[in-house]
């Protein structure tokens, strides 16, 4: 077999090896937009707004980047805590914080 074509099977198997990962993603987001739309979930801005509001939160830095489990309806929240970050999980229909890490 050729470089050339072995170099094209190995990356036509990594690609398609990461197509359901992706597609995940897709389907969670499509689930996000479908349970916003219908009034399941509160606005990720407000839940940012109302984490920051909250002790000790309103002391840390927001980084951004949030990430949504649509099976669980939780939202991570990235802050940082002086040199820590802290990932606080937000319930995306209730807005109660469900978990923090660390």
């Amino acid at each position: 077999m050729t470089p050339t074509l072995t170099f094209s099977l190995i990356l036509a198997l990594l690609l398609t090896a990461a197509m359901p990962a992706a597609a995940r993603g897709n389907r969670d987001q499509d689930h996000l937009r479908e349970a916003a739309a219908q009034g399941q979930v509160i606005p990720l801005n407000r839940l940012i707004a109302d984490v920051r509001s909250r002790a000790p939160y309103s002391e840390m830095e927001y980084l951004g980047g949030p990430q949504f489990d649509a099976g669980r309806m939780i939202y991570a929240l990235k802050f940082m805590d002086g040199s820590q970050v802290v990932v606080v999980f937000v319930d995306a229909r209730t807005g109660r914080i469900v978990g923090r890490k660390p």
